[in-house]
């Protein structure tokens, strides 16, 4: 760095003096003063174009206020329809109908008040969810009265009867659930319009033209008890429409159309109606010139429907303009030009010097002098500047290059350092290796010791790395993961790591106080040649995850096959939405028992994924992951909502037994602020009471100090929903009582080792069971495999008990089943000891 420092103020001494020259205000003086006898060629383009600009503005007006007239008498067409057909469904639900015939009636009773009918509807019919089908329609052209009947025959449901005046027939295979009207009106309750179509929503060509267009507007029926009972439709040609769009095109507008909400437009080309997709839509250019326009339209009940029009050329484009001012404008534009050419000579080329000199300081080119010959002083002092740049960036490029490679806190190689290494080995033969590891505990360390203490103790770590790899090349990922690249000729082995690993643990001194790192680690080797630094890491941090999630004691060594399903599992992408509207998740439910007598008294939901791909994934497989991606919503409401069906419906099955349902929560669930809204929707749709649902947060317990999520718990509290959230047991785990009032003390597997012989173990569970007891909780014994535990479990005073002994999770039938057993074996016991 000496040597350096004393070329760069040699090179610096002998710098020559730029002199000054000509200032570049006297050269850019003569062009202004030239360019002001010109000014007055300026006012006519200015008038001009600002004509021009008011000409379109006033058009982009006009346009304006003419499709959202047009958009409002438009859906003045489809009101009646619309109007009709919703107001018959409210007249259906208020009767109220619990039976498809009764509906039935309804559409039939139609007939005899076909004169209030809209005489857009040629078609009224109603879809039942058991498959049953019913419907009306006109038979003539311009017939007022409803004289067909198309409905599924008594004796087959499969079979779809057509009955008009001189004409009949039936159809086969006919089934109401595929049809496309069915579908899309049995998703929601809000009444829509389906896409544009020419055949029949019954599937026959008697009552009407197979190439005119209809639309059908479509409502679902719901009973009483809100279960839905199938989907009213009513078929609207769309013959005024397209007489609406014939009428409103001719000179003003060059063409006008109407964007469904299904994604198809609807317009008239040559005194038709044509359909067609809107990604074949051909639309506007700005090359064009033509004003064109989209609003919504929002009368009619057709939200989401936007009406579009074109201007016609003699409203969009601009009034032309006169020979004179563009001869006046070239005029000026080739003086200027000139002069303007004529002076900037004398800068233009040192200017170009300079740019070059620029990107080569830039690029770090550092070894050729600049030099910028110019008689311009402000070029000549930016050349000046420039230079000295230089040759400060050629002194510390060292510097720079260190810093690139090397953290700037511990000097320590970083990612990049790492990466560079790497790529000198790639033509070395024989094996190279990436050892990765981590201190687990570095957020602990940092708070109690400081973050220059878990600095330092990441460079002992570094130093007992090469001390046992010698040669080896090690340096800092993170401020808590070290990376080493070994070269070996036959790897490293098992005893070798075990032995770093026991040195990495050994405890740490800083200022009298003891701290042991907590360490996990992994290795990945190089395949090929061709394997890059960034390949061997994220194996190695695959390895890490599964070393971390198993909490292994040795090095895991990255192996493909031991990680393919976490790998598949977390690479996993996709419309998980989709996927539980495809029925691929379904709920479990596992029994929880009270100890002493061996009765179920609560149960447990878990979601189960069907995978398509990878099969059958449980909830404790996917749960982690869904926080991270956020798709634990989903699967979340999915949870909450069958859970409280299948609640339901038990109710109705043992009206007089109460069987709480314990659900997961994820933080990411409650830090939802529509979250607690999202929970009574279905909590009123099944009549689902506070006390019968226990929310069950197992991970995470420590984020409860969140005031987002202190917000939520207290809003489930305030509906009298039972919260059970599993603490740590341990002071800081515990202290949180105060803030969140749990009622369930979960008792770990850890925590049930050794407990069937006397000792410290039972003693500790005893002290456990009794601090639940004391705060008023349940203590919960999850995860019990054997009976050897239950009898201790009990003399220590825990209250219930999951797992494997008392069975696992089930279908809902099979869960049911288990509970009747279970009911009728404890009603015998009674029985018996009552006699």
């Amino acid at each position: 760095m000496d040597i350096m420092d004393e070329e760069a103020k040699h090179h610096l001494d002998n710098v020559p003096e730029r002199g000054f020259g000509i200032p570049v205000v006297a050269l850019v003086g003569l062009p202004l003063v030239a360019l002001l006898l010109l000014v007055f060629l300026g006012f006519g383009l200015v008038l001009e174009s600002e004509r021009n600009a008011f000409g379109k503005t006033y058009s982009e007006r006009t346009a304006e206020f003419l499709a959202r007239d047009l958009a409002d008498e438009m859906g003045d067409l489809m009101s009646p329809a619309a109007i009709f057909i919703d107001s018959l469904a409210a007249k259906i639900e208020n009767a109220p109908c619990r039976t498809a015939d009764c509906v039935f009636s309804f559409v039939t009773k139609q007939r005899d008040l076909a004169g209030l009918v809209p005489s857009q509807i040629a078609y009224i019919g109603f879809g039942e969810v058991g498959g049953r089908y019913l419907g009306i329609f006109k038979t003539g052209k311009n017939d007022q009265w409803f004289l067909g009947t198309t409905k599924t025959s008594a004796m087959d449901q499969t079979r779809l009867d057509i009955m008009a005046p001189g004409a009949s027939f039936s159809i086969p295979n006919y089934d109401v659930h595929t049809r496309g009207w069915y579908q899309g009106g049995i998703v929601g309750s809000t009444p829509i319009w389906s896409a544009p179509y020419k055949n029949m929503t019954a599937g026959t060509s008697l009552a009407r033209d197979n190439n005119k267009w209809s639309l059908t507007r479509v409502v679902r029926i719901d009973d009483p008890d809100g279960r839905p009972l199938g989907v009213l439709a009513a078929d609207v040609d769309l013959n005024p429409i397209a007489a609406f769009l014939q009428r409103m095109t001719g000179k003003t507008l060059a063409k006008l159309s109407i964007h469904t909400i299904s994604g198809e437009e609807i317009s008239v080309e040559n005194g038709e109606l044509v359909i067609a997709p809107n990604s074949q839509v051909v639309r506007p250019a700005a090359s064009d010139s033509l004003i064109y326009r989209e609003v919504p339209v929002t009368a009619g009940n057709l939200k989401g429907w936007r009406l579009a029009l074109t201007l016609a050329p003699e409203l969009s484009n601009p009034i032309m303009r006169g020979w004179k001012t563009p001869l006046l404008l070239l005029g000026g534009l080739l003086a200027s030009l000139g002069l303007a050419a004529f002076t900037a000579s004398y800068v233009v080329d040192p200017v170009k010097r300079l740019s070059r000199a620029v990107v080569e300081v830039s690029n770090l080119k550092l070894d050729a002098a600049i030099d910028v010959k110019t008689q311009v002083k402000e070029i000549a002092l930016l050349a000046g500047i420039i230079e000295k740049m230089r040759a400060a960036l050629h002194r510390n490029q060292n510097r720079l290059e260190f810093l690139a490679y090397h953290d700037p806190v511990s000097g320590l190689l970083n990612h990049a350092g790492l990466s560079n290494e790497y790529a000198s080995m790639r033509s070395v033969h024989g094996q190279v290796e990436l050892v990765l590891i981590k201190i687990k505990n570095h957020t602990h360390i940092n708070s109690v010791l400081g973050s220059a203490a878990l600095a330092r103790m990441m460079t002992r770590n570094v130093t007992y790395v090469q001390d046992e790899f010698p040669g080896s090349i090690a340096g800092c990922m993170s401020e808590s993961q070290i990376a080493c690249l070994c070269q070996t000729e036959d790897g490293l082995d098992e005893e070798q790591m075990r032995r770093l690993l026991e040195r990495l643990r050994e405890p740490h001194e800083e200022n009298d106080v003891h701290c042991s790192a907590d360490i996990v680690a992994s290795i990945s080797l190089r395949q090929n040649e061709t394997d890059s630094f960034d390949l061997l890491l994220r194996r190695a941090n695959g390895a890490l995850h599964y070393a971390e999630k198993n909490q292994s004691e040795g090095a895991i060594w990255y192996n493909p096959a031991l990680l393919h399903d976490l790998r598949e599992t977390l690479e996993f992408r996709g419309d998980i939405a989709r996927s539980i509207a495809n029925g691929e998740f379904r709920l479990e439910f596992q029994p929880i028992v009270e100890l002493k007598t061996g009765k179920i008294e609560g149960v447990q939901a878990l979601a189960v994924w069907q995978h398509p791909q990878l099969g059958v994934i449980k909830q404790n497989k996917f749960f982690s992951v869904f926080e991270k991606n956020g798709y634990i919503r989903d699967v979340g409401l999915f949870v909450i909502s069958r859970s409280f069906e299948f609640l339901h419906r038990f109710k109705i099955r043992h009206p007089e037994h109460k069987l709480p349902v314990c659900i997961i929560l994820s933080l990411v669930q409650l830090f939802d602020p529509l979250f607690v809204e999202r929970v009574t929707e279905p909590q009123k749709e099944w009549s689902i009471e506070g006390d019968e649902v226990v929310f069950v947060i197992l991970k995470n317990a420590g984020a409860l100090d969140d005031p987002q999520i202190l917000r939520a718990l207290g809003k489930l509290r305030d509906l009298s929903f039972r919260l059970a959230v599993d603490y740590a047991i341990d002071s800081a785990g515990l202290s949180k009582l105060s803030s969140v009032r749990s009622e369930t003390l979960v008792i770990r597997p850890a925590l049930q080792r050794n407990i069937e012989h006397p000792g410290p173990e039972r003693t500790i569970l005893r002290s456990v069971c009794r601090l639940a007891a004391e705060l008023d909780m349940f203590s919960l014994a999850v995860g019990i495999e054997h009976h050897a535990v239950l009898a201790p479990l009990i003399d220590c005073g825990c209250t219930y008990g999951m797992g494997p002994w008392f069975g696992n999770a089930a279908s809902e039938q099979e869960f049911l089943d288990a509970y009747a057993e279970n009911t009728v074996l404890l009603a015998a016991a009674d029985n018996e000891l009552t006699a």
